[in-house]
Order: structure tokens, then sequence, then C-alpha cells
């Protein structure tokens, strides 16, 4: 038997041997530990500090792609191609290659020297990824590409650009983009912008910019020490921006600008409208500019491209004021049949006001057919300058229309409170037989006076006119509906109506406005040769049109600066309009514009990609 020491003594050294290889066990862990630590502290420690101090990630945001802008029939005429852009990664100030990057780059690219080393700063100062420039021509984009490892920092990535179907067509209703600024983003306070950016500055891209702009994406890129692409760790898709589609008619709106092409300034503007609705189917001013070419190049050109002559420009009317003056006079009880000797000059006191030609004893139909500004001028003096001022102004002149672009001029409608005020002088008959037939201290716009003819088609109704129609979602969906709004009607005796277009009728069948006449459409219009103190005078023809039997269905108002008279300049770039409108030879309601002869086709940009 064993005794109870030797029964202690046994399990005490089982406990002990328990002990020794717990303890083995323990060190054999640490061990591994430690051999571990070694060799990530000691044999890959430097490498690894390197990695977790120099290696970083950059995301480089890419520009969703805008929405698209399209004609009533669902043309494109503006939407996105592929563009090549050249980024640059942040670099010490102190790395000896950023100076050789910025150098070859600047030389790669010396006409855009400045804007590049202020940026290759901004990107240093910043530690970002920046956009230094954008549209990099093709060849140009893959050198840089095939040299990647050679400029450390440098990346060149494809994203959207604009790009303009047909060049300059109505370039300055759907306006241009340009990379936001940090004034912007402080101006605007939109939380949705950052830099690097593009925004609308002009017309539809900049009153519908918000729309059109959609949400960006990007690229989260890992970058090594010297500023190099490893490679790209994660995509950020975009959400393209909504589409806009306008109510102009590519048809109408190419006629319209191979008018003015023809013309012998070839600067002016051409306004068609609905007068039915408002709805705005052509509206160009030229000279203009392509929206996805380089934009530089149109800054210092003289003939100011970037001025939209049909909303901005104010001019004085002309005869075509005359209208104005006729429905004031019939208003308060003027005579048609009543007749009046020109001699082709009016005396007022010791003055005397010339008429283009001596007209000999004519009617109110006569005066109005032929535009005698004798005739006129005793209508205004009967009719007065208030009675003047109330009937322009009820047809809008001197305030904006409230068309759906930026920057409309009000133009400017006188009286004798504007001369007062103005000029601290009295009102004269003087002033009063200037007005009567457009002259003096008035000035319209071409988009004016569209919507004055417009009422006079349709008995009295201004429209605020509107070149959007509606906005669609990159799905399709409808987001927004316009609907014609009228500003005002004004309301006048049946006669007064019916005389004044019969006289415009007139003009066009048998007078000044003859060459625009046809068998098969009612049109109606008139001519304007409006002197002008700064040079050769302006061209005007402004005319309604519509089928027999039918309500006016269009108006087209032409314009050319400093281009002489109305009947011979203006007039044709109008009737261009009206013959795609009604073309002589019957084609299909939904045959496309290209397929209309509208000279859409020899217009048309060369053939880039669309990305949406």
């Amino acid at each position: 038997m064993f005794s109870g020491l030797e029964i202690r003594t046994a399990s005490g050294a089982w406990e002990e041997r328990r002990l020794t290889i717990l303890t083995m066990g323990i060190g054999a862990a640490y061990l591994v530990l430690a051999l571990r630590l070694f060799h990530l502290q000691i044999i890959q420690g430097a490498d690894l500090f390197r990695l977790a101090e120099e290696n970083r990630t950059q995301m480089v945001s890419l520009s969703a792609p805008r929405g698209r802008i399209l004609d009533r029939r669902g043309d494109v005429i503006l939407g996105n191609a592929p563009r090549f852009s050249l980024f640059y990664s942040n670099l010490s100030v102190s790395n000896p290659e950023a100076h050789r990057v910025e150098g070859e780059l600047a030389a790669l690219f010396p006409d855009k020297e400045p804007l590049l080393r202020k940026r290759l700063a901004d990107a240093r100062q910043s530690g970002k990824m920046t956009r230094l420039l954008a549209g990099l021509p093709r060849e140009k984009a893959l050198g840089l590409i095939e040299r990647r490892l050679t400029l450390p920092g440098v990346q060149v990535v494809v994203e959207p650009q604009r790009w303009a179907r047909f060049g300059s067509l109505a370039s300055h209703v759907i306006g241009y983009v340009d990379e936001i600024t940090p004034q912007d983003i402080k101006v605007l306070q939109d939380d949705r912008l950052k830099p690097g950016q593009f925004i609308g500055r002009m017309g539809i891209e900049r009153m519908y910019d918000r729309m059109l702009r959609g949400v960006d994406g990007g690229l989260q890129f890992e970058m090594d020490a010297h500023g190099r692409h490893v490679q790209v760790l994660r995509r950020v898709p975009s959400t393209p921006g909504n589409d806009v589609v306008l109510t102009l008619d590519l048809a109408l709106q190419a006629a319209a600008e191979r008018g003015l092409d023809l013309t012998n300034t070839g600067r002016g503007a051409v306004v068609a409208v609905d007068p039915r609705t408002g709805a705005v189917l052509a509206l160009v001013s030229h000279p203009a500019f392509d929206p996805s070419g380089d934009l530089s190049k149109f800054l210092a050109d003289p003939q100011l491209p970037f001025f939209n002559r049909a909303l901005q420009g104010t001019y004085p009317p002309g005869s075509v004021f005359k209208t104005v003056t006729a429905m004031a006079a019939l208003r308060d009880g003027w005579d048609i049949h009543k007749k009046i000797f020109c001699s082709g000059v009016f005396r007022l006191g010791t003055k005397e006001f010339g008429c283009w030609k001596k007209h000999g004893l004519i009617d109110f139909m006569d005066a109005m057919t032929w535009s005698c500004d004798v005739y006129h001028y005793n209508m205004g003096l009967m009719a007065g300058v208030d009675a003047m001022e109330e009937l322009g102004r009820a047809l809008g002149l001197g305030e904006p229309t409230g068309i759906d672009l930026p920057s409309e001029a009000s133009g400017n409608l006188p009286g004798r409170a504007w001369k007062k005020k103005a000029l601290k002088q009295p009102w004269y008959d003087g002033d009063t037989v200037n007005m009567s037939i457009g002259q003096g201290y008035l000035t319209v716009t071409p988009l004016q006076a569209a919507m004055l003819m417009s009422a006079v088609a349709n008995g009295g109704t201004l429209w605020r006119p509107q070149v959007v129609d509606r906005v669609l979602s990159p799905e399709g969906v409808e987001l927004y509906h316009a609907v014609p709004r009228d500003r005002r009607r004004l309301e006048l005796p049946a006669e007064v109506w019916d005389n004044v277009r019969t006289s415009l009728q007139e003009v066009v069948r048998r007078g000044t406005g003859g060459h625009a006449s046809r068998p098969d459409v009612v049109i109606g219009g008139k001519t304007g040769t409006a002197q002008n103190p700064h040079g050769e005078d302006h061209a005007w023809f402004a005319a309604y049109a519509g089928k027999p039997g039918e309500p006016a269905s269009l108006v087209v108002v032409g314009f050319v600066e400093n281009g002489g008279h109305g009947s011979e300049v203006a007039l044709p770039v109008v009737r261009e309009v009206l013959n795609e409108a009604f073309p002589l030879q019957s084609r299909g309601p939904d045959t496309k514009p290209e397929a209309r002869d509208s000279g859409l086709g020899a217009r048309e940009n060369p053939e880039v990609p669309e990305l949406r």
C-alpha cells in the first residue's frame, strides 16, 4: 500500500509535467509571433513602411453626360461625345520630377502654358487629382498615355464632352458650357457643385443647367509615391442628366440660318413663332459659334458671335411700327378712306420730314401697302404719343417678353414721362412724327417685333414666348411639360383688326412685300428700313402666314443689321422660312428634316460617336 506521502508525490509530478508542457507551448507560440514580427519589421519593414507612407488613393471625378437637347420632333441638336482630358495628381513641390513634368507639358501645349502652370500649382497645393485640360487632340492624348510611366502624376481619362450635331446651328438657343470657377461655387451656393465640373454659361445650357447636369461618377486610383497610376480600385457610375426638348423646328431653323447666310452683311436675326401658342419655332442670331468647338477663337471676333441679336440687340423698328400707329389711329376714329397727298415731304413748323417716295394722293390701304411716311406722320399726330405708347406697351414693347432664355433686353418705348426723366426735356410734336414711323427714341428686339406681329395675327393675345417644350428623365419619363401662357390681351374693335390685317396682306399681295406673295398661302407683312445714326440702315420684314380659311400658324421676323432696304434684304430671309414651312410640293408631315432638303446634312458636324 502506498502511503499518503507517496500519493501526493506522484500527483505533484504530474502537475509539474503539465506546467512544463504548457510553458513550452506558450513559448513556441511566442517564438512564432516573434519570428513573424521579425519578418514583418526587419525583413519587410522598410517595404511595408514605404507602402504605408507613400501609397495612397485618389478619386478622379468624371463628369456625368449632360442631358441632350432635342428639337420638337426629337432630333438631337446637342449631345455628348467622348473626349480626352488631362489630369494631374499631387506631387511635392520639392520633388524634382514635378518641375520636369511641368516643363514637358508646357512645351507640349504652348498655347495653354499659363493655364497649365496655374492648375499644376493648384494641384500641388490642394493635394487632389486635378483636371488640367479638357478636349485634348487625339494624337497628343495617345502620346501621353504611352508615356505615362515617364510622366509621374499625369493621367489621361476619357470623359463626355458637348457635341453640337450641326455645328453653329441654334447656338444662341442652346448656349455652351465651361468649367466652373471658385467664384461660381461661391456665388451659386449649390452644394452639388465642385471644382472640375462644367456648368452652362448661355442659353438653355444656363437656364436649365441643374436639370441637364446629372450626377458625376468617378474612378478611385491607387497611386504610388511618384504619382503613378497603380490600379483602379473602384468605379463609381455617373447618372446622366435630363433631356430638354425644345419647341424649335430644325428645318425652319436651318432655313432661317441659310437665309441670313446669303445676306449682304451676314449679321442679323430671325425669329419664327406660332401665333396660336407663343412657341418659338426658330431663333437665329448671326454671326454664331460652334458650342462644341474652341470657344476662345470667338472671343476676340469683332462681329460679336456671342451676342444674341434676336433678344439682346435693340434697334429702331422703322416701318414695322407703322402697324402700331395705324392701330392707334383706327381705334380713335381715323377713316380708312381718308386721302392725303404725299409730295415726298412733310412740314411741321420750320422742320421737314421726308418720305422715301412721292406717293401722290393715297388712302390708308395704299399708305400701308407702299409704306408712305407722310400718311403715317398725319396718323401719328392725330392719335398722339400717348395712344401709340399705350398700344405699344399692350403689344409688349419696352419690356422683356419673358422668354425662357437669359439676358433678354427690354428695348425702349418712349413717351412724355420717359423723355422728361431720361433727357429732362418735354415731348415735342417732332418726336411724335418720328415715333409714328418707328424712328427716334424707339427701339425693339427682333423677338419683341415677332410677338407684336403674333398678337396682330391672332387678334390681340400677347403670348409669353417659350423655347422649351418638355423635360425628360434619362429613362424617358416626362418631368415637365410647358403650357402656353399669355401675358395680356389687347381688346380692339373687330373692324380695326380686320383693316390692319387686310392692309398687311395688301403689302404682300401688291406692295413693298410683293416678293413674298404666294397664291396658296395667306401672308400679311410689313417691310421696314430703319435709319441708323451709327451706320447703314437696318433691314426688317415681319410677316404672318397661314393656309386659306385657317388661322395664321406662323409669324416670321427677319432683321439684317446694316442691311439696307427691308424689301430687298430682309424679305428674302423670311421667304426662305415661309417656303420651308409651306412647301410648294407636298411633303409628309413626319418627314425628317434632312429628308426635307433643309440643308442640315451639309451643316452636320463630322461623325462623332455619341455617348448618349
